[in-house]
């Protein structure tokens, strides 16, 4: 039994060469048309969205689900949607580019959001206190060789304990991003 390749595409870049379908574009034409959807208070950096746009052109490429337009090669080659090939599934994903689209989507309550800021403070506080701990038990390790032993066990866990901690306000903080927030 044949299992479908699943290819994810960004849906802005997907339906735009959906419409396209049996026009050439290339990389920078449909990187405007690309622009033109996104929210303008994202402010994106044009050159890093057409470089996104050519790496996923070529990967589309790759798996057939576009072709170069009479084989052009180069700078300013055009493409042909071909549409989804037999034993290809097209999963569409959001645009890397879209953050300011994303903050309103995800309306976030105030209780919510103050007990995740309130969560990344006492993180960071606890971090800072782990980090501390463990820099004057090397310290007395290094001062006083004779502790050796007491204090390399207690070292070893606080350092433990700050990787532990350093995870945590990570996670923290990718949530809070996720949600449109800076810390």
């Amino acid at each position: 039994m044949n299992k479908m390749k699943q290819i994810c595409v960004d849906h802005i870049l997907l339906s735009l060469m959906k419409e396209l379908e049996n026009s050439p574009f290339s990389t920078t034409s449909i990187r405007d048309l690309y622009l033109a959807r996104l929210s303008h208070s994202a402010n994106p950096d044009r050159n890093s969205i057409r470089k996104f746009i050519y790496k996923e052109l070529l990967r589309l490429e790759s798996a057939g689900v576009i072709k170069r337009h009479e084989g052009e090669t180069g700078r300013g080659c055009k493409f042909i949607y071909r549409g989804q090939p037999s034993g290809i599934s097209l999963k569409t994903k959001r645009s890397p580019f879209a953050q300011s689209e994303q903050k309103n989507e995800a309306s976030i309550d105030p209780v919510t959001l103050k007990g995740l800021k309130e969560e990344l403070s006492k993180r960071k506080v606890e971090l800072m206190t782990s980090i501390g701990e463990a820099e004057e038990y090397q310290r007395l390790y290094n001062q006083f060789p004779a502790l050796q032993q007491a204090v390399r066990t207690q070292y070893f866990e606080s350092r433990d304990r700050s990787t532990k901690l350093l995870g945590q306000l990570r996670a923290v903080e990718t949530v809070l991003a996720d949600i449109g927030c800076n810390s």
